[in-house]
Order: structure tokens, then C-alpha cells, then sequence
């Protein structure tokens, strides 16, 4: 606070002015209030934000105590007159009460040191006020003052001055500190943070130099050997037990648990952070991006949907909140949150636009209108094979089965090589039993990329087993007949016995049977016989290995099988 000196004067003098005898024009001169020295840091005070009349009388009460209670060679308040003057030519109104960040480049306009700033809101017993003091450098720089309800803003001006008063002992070795940190001397910068503690209990820019001090720690060659993450983590504690909404702490400490993989403080950290900067947008989006990531989608609709309120018809924003509701499993609402984004910018309907719109749609079981965004995609791209696919395989889900071969068709015209195209064309060839057209497509998509052999082989070999165990539970010859097809395909494509084994079960099953009729028998009765005989004869040496204890039954059964249709043979095929 300003001291109460006078001017010293002689004796002589002292009698000159009692005898009413007219002072020198030096001595006038030196009792004159002195101006601003060159040291002489100064402080920005701007409207208080909240209750707009109660926060440009707190602010002028402000002003007006610093002035009062400092030396001037020590620190004066930046003018209302320049405040409002420079308001005015950056657009704004006198008396603005602006955002910290708005302050922060006020500051730098008028020259200011240091900046108090909060906020003032009417309360049922007059006001409540949050002030604080921040650097211009960086408004996370941040020092709480004082929290307090009054209905007397010039006490609660005294109150933020007075506290402000003491804050300010720990600016000097705040900036030994920092400089200290440039300097990499970690040492000095720790210590002179430990003296700006020492200056103010409550010194919250004197723990955030230390904890920044610390966390250069991990930057060193001993790095492993320092205990940076604890000691980061103890000091960012204490800084939030004086300051919960320090955004530098919470970013400190957002550090650390990063650094330690633990998502969920990670997360933690995010929100709190968040809370204590509402109007930073890029964390807001930080925040969406990182719960997206971790998993926890859902938590992050609320962040972006009031993101999208804030900034109604701004396509970004639209995009993130489709891409969100999509990455959340709300497929209906991710449709329409897709369909409003292209509506607000057209240019977005590309492609990519369309295959998730009918990923969506199928991801909800709404095949037919899959398929229907497919074929909108297909008007705007039709030489898009892939779009061809994509509404096949819905129209396939949708039981349009030959609408979706068709298009499937056009897609393979368009590309042959198409990836899952003809293996999807087979499978539905298989879903309405044209078997032989099937079998082509597969092949075909062998021929296409041979190195799709022993996928395509397994394909037909998985179509084969399931049309053996409908035989096995029908009894159906055909049903063993469609099998031996489809395996012998396999194994024509790649050989192996697994597909010859159950050819010649497939054989067997229907040969075996049929000699308890062989006396109905006719001659094609007869050679079908034969055909299988030769199938369990030709394929089970070679399948055998697959069950060695069923291989062995049925080729036991062979001569006595093979006797009988040659003598059947013999007897009706003349």
C-alpha cells in the first residue's frame, strides 16, 4: 500500500511556512504527486461480468481503490477513459463486460500488467462476487481473490483490493520462476516458486510455475528417475484445492494421467476442464473426440448436442453430431442427424455420405430402406460397383432376391474383380437352388483373383457341409445330391479331404438305402447306383483321414455293395 511520506523539510523552511512567507518553486514542485515511473506495473479492471450496472460500479470502485491505496511508482490502474476509448475502437461498447479471453487482448492493447476480473450477480441480500487476478500472457495464469456476498460494493472493492494486494507478493518470483524454466535450470525455477509460496499461503501462479516445473522432468535424460507424475499430480492438488476450475491444473493433470494410460482420470480431468472453460469450443470438441474414442459415445451427445444449439445450421458441428449418434449405436437418430447435415451442405452427400447412410439403415434392420439409399447413391454414381453390392446384399437381407442378382450382375459388369461379389451372387444362387450357377460364380471369382482359391474352396466346402447335415436330418436323397455338387466343386478348386470325405459320406447315404430296394429296381435305378458306388470308391481313400473309424465302416460295406449292383447292373441294363 502507498506509504504516508512527506516531504522533508528544514527547519528553516518549516518556520517559512509558519511565518506564511511564500514557498521556492522547487520545493513546490517537489511536493507535486509524482507520475508513473518506468517500473510501474499497471492493472486492467473491466466491467464486472453478470449484473451490468453492479458490474461497472464494482469495476470503478476497483479502479478507484487501487489508486487511492498504491504508490504510483508501484502500480496504477489502467483509466477508465482508456479502457472505454479502446473498447470503442475494437467495435465494442463502453462498459463491455468481456470474456477473460477478451480481456486478455484488451490488456495487451492498453499496456496492462495484470488484469482483475469477475463477476458480479444479484443475490436476496445483494450481490455475489467472484474476482480474481490473471496474467495477460495467459488467463489460465489465474489467482482467486475473493468469493464473497455483500450488499456493499465499496466494501467488496475493498475486500478485492486488499486481497489483491497480497496475491501480487508472489509476482516477482513468479517471473524468477519462468525464467528460470526458459533458462532450463529447473532448480532455480523450483526454488523461486517455493519463495512466492512462501510470500502468499494461497499462491496459486506460484504452484502452477512449480508444477510446470516438474513436469519438465519428463523431458530430461534422468527422466525415469524423477517422480514427475506424483509430484505434478501433489502439487496441481493443492493449486485445485484453492482453485477447482484451474484450467492450467486440470490441464497438468489431464497430462499425467495420460501419461499413465488411465483413461478413466483421463476423462475425468476432460469433464472438469470443460466445466471450468464452457465457452472454449476446441475442448469442447477435444472432450467429444476423446469419449468417442474411449468408447462412451452416449456421454458425448449431450457435449455435441449442445454444441449444435450454439451454433444452429453450422454444417461442422451437424457432421460431428452425426458422426457421434452413429459411433453411439442410435441408428434413427443418426440417419436424421445425417440427412439434416446434407441438407445444410448439399456438397456432403459424396459417396462416403451414402455408405454409411445404408450401413445405418441395415445396422437398424431396415433393409428395403437400405436398399433404397443405395439405388439413390447408384443414380448420382452409377459406376460405383461397390453401391451395387451394398444394395444387393439389402435387397437380399429384404427377400428381394432377384432384384438383388440383378444388380448384383450390373456391379460385376462394372467390376469383376468387385471384392464378396460373386461369392454373394453364389450364395444366392444357392438361396434359390441354382446350384450350377453357383458353382460359376465362384469359379469365376477364382478366375478373377486366384489367389481367392482356398478362400472360395472353404466357401463352397461350408455351402456343401450345410446341404449334408439338411441330408442327414431329412433322409432326402436330393439333399445329399445338392452336397456332392457343391463338395466336389471345392475340391476341384482346391483339393483336400475334407471335401472327398463327405462326397463319399454323401454317396454312401444315398446308396445304402437304396439296396434294400434293389429288387424294384430298374435300370437307371441301377447305374445311379453304380455313380455312387464310384464316388464312395473314388473319394474316401483320399477323405478318409477326416474319420478313419466312419472310413473304415462304409469301405468294409464296399465289396458286398459293389457285388450286388454289378449283379443289378447286369441283370436290368442289357
Amino acid at each position: 500500500m502507498k506509504s504516508s511520506h512527506r516531504s522533508a523539510l528544514s527547519a528553516a523552511g518549516f518556520a517559512a511556512v509558519l511565518a506564511g512567507a511564500a514557498i521556492p518553486s522547487v520545493l513546490g514542485a517537489q511536493m507535486r504527486p509524482q507520475g508513473p515511473g518506468p517500473d510501474t506495473k499497471r492493472a486492467v479492471v473491466t466491467t464486472f461480468r453478470g449484473e451490468p450496472d453492479a458490474g461497472v460500479k464494482l469495476a470503478d470502485e476497483v479502479r478507484n481503490r487501487i489508486q487511492s491505496d498504491f504508490n504510483i511508482r508501484q502500480l496504477m490502474p489502467v483509466s477508465k477513459k482508456d479502457i472505454d476509448n479502446t473498447l470503442v475502437a475494437s467495435g465494442y461498447r463502453p462498459d463491455s463486460a468481456l470474456s477473460p479471453n477478451d480481456i486478455k487482448e484488451l490488456a495487451k492493447l492498453v499496456r496492462g500488467d495484470e488484469v482483475i476480473d469477475g463477476e458480479v450477480r444479484r443475490t436476496g441480500a445483494g450481490y455475489r462476487v467472484k474476482a480474481r487476478l490473471f496474467l495477460p500472457r495467459d488467463v489460465a495464469l489465474s489467482q482467486p481473490l475473493i468469493t464473497v456476498e455483500s450488499s456493499n460494493l465499496g466494501d467488496v472493492a475493498k475486500q478485492i483490493v486488499r486481497e489483491y494486494e497480497n496475491a501480487r507478493k508472489q509476482i516477482p518470483s513468479v517471473q524468477e520462476c519462468e525464467n528460470g524454466l526458459r533458462a532450463q535450470k529447473v532448480d532455480v525455477a523450483s526454488a523461486a516458486a517455493r519463495k512466492g509460496m512462501g510470500s502468499y499461503q494461497r499462491a496459486t501462479i506460484s504452484r502452477l510455475c512449480l508444477a510446470n516445473a516438474y513436469q519438465s522432468w519428463k523431458m530430461g535424460p534422468d527422466s525415469a528417475s524423477k517422480p514427475w507424475k506424483d509430484s505434478v499430480l501433489a502439487v496441481t492438488n493443492s493449486i485445485l484445492t484453492i482453485d477447482p476450475e484451474n484450467t492450467m491444473a486440470l490441464r497438468l493433470q489431464y497430462d499425467v494421467y495420460k501419461a499413465q494410460g488411465d483413461q478413466a482420470k483421463q476423462m475425468q480431468t476432460l469433464i472438469k476442464l470443460m466445466g471450468a472453460d464452457p465457452t472454449n469450443v476446441a475442448l469442447r470438441e477435444q472432450v467429444v473426440a476423446e469419449l468417442v474414442t474411449s468408447g462412451k459415445a452416449n456421454d458425448a451427445i449431450p457435449i455435441i448436442d449442445s454444441l449444435v444449439k450454439a451454433n444452429p445450421g453450422d454444417p461442422q458441428y451437424m457432421r460431428t453430431r452425426w458422426l457421434v449418434l452413429r459411433a453411439a449405436n442410435r441408428w434413427k437418430e443418426a440417419i436424421a442427424a445425417g440427412q439434416a447435415y446434407v441438407a445444410a451442405d448439399p456438397t456432403a452427400a459424396d459417396s462416403a455420405y451414402y455408405l454409411r447412410l445404408v450401413a445405418d439403415y441395415a445396422s437398424d434392420s431396415a433393409y428395403g430402406k437400405a436398399a433404397e439409399a443405395a439405388a439413390q447413391a447408384i443414380a448420382k454414381y452409377p459406376r460405383n460397383a461397390q453401391l451395387y453390392l451394398l444394395k444387393a446384399q439389402n435387397e437380399r437381407k429384404a427377400g428381394q432376391l432377384d432384384a438383388a442378382i440383378q444388380s448384383l450382375r450390373k456391379g460385376l459388369e462394372l467390376d469383376p474383380k468387385a471384392p464378396g461379389a460373386n461369392l454373394l451372387l453364389a450364395q444366392m444362387n444357392v438361396d434359390t437352388g441354382k446350384l450350377d450357377e453357383a458353382i460359376a460364380a465362384v469359379k469365376a471369382d477364382v478366375a478373377a483373383d486366384p489367389t481367392n482359391k482356398e478362400r472360395d474352396a472353404q466357401f463352397l466346402l461350408g455351402l456343401g457341409s450345410t446341404a449334408y447335415k439338411a441330408g442327414v436330418a431329412s433322409k432326402k436323397p436330393e439333399d445329399f445330391q445338392k452336397a456332392i455338387k457343391l463338395l466336389q466343386a471345392s475340391d476341384e478348386i482346391n483339393p483336400g479331404p475334407q471335401p472327398k470325405f463327405f462326397t463319399a459320406v454323401s454317396a454312401w447315404q444315398i446308396l445304402a438305402p437304396s439296396l434294400q430296394q434293389g429288387k424294384s429296381w430298374k435300370c437307371t435305378d441301377a447305374r445311379a447306383a453304380e455313380a455312387n458306388l464310384t464316388l464312395v470308391t473314388a473319394n474316401m481313400p483320399g477323405g478318409g483321414s477326416v474319420s478313419p473309424d466312419a472310413a473304415g465302416q462304409i469301405m468294409g460295406a464296399v465289396p458286398q455293395a459293389q457285388q450286388y449292383v454289378d449283379a443289378q447292373t447286369k441283370r436290368l441294363c442289357k
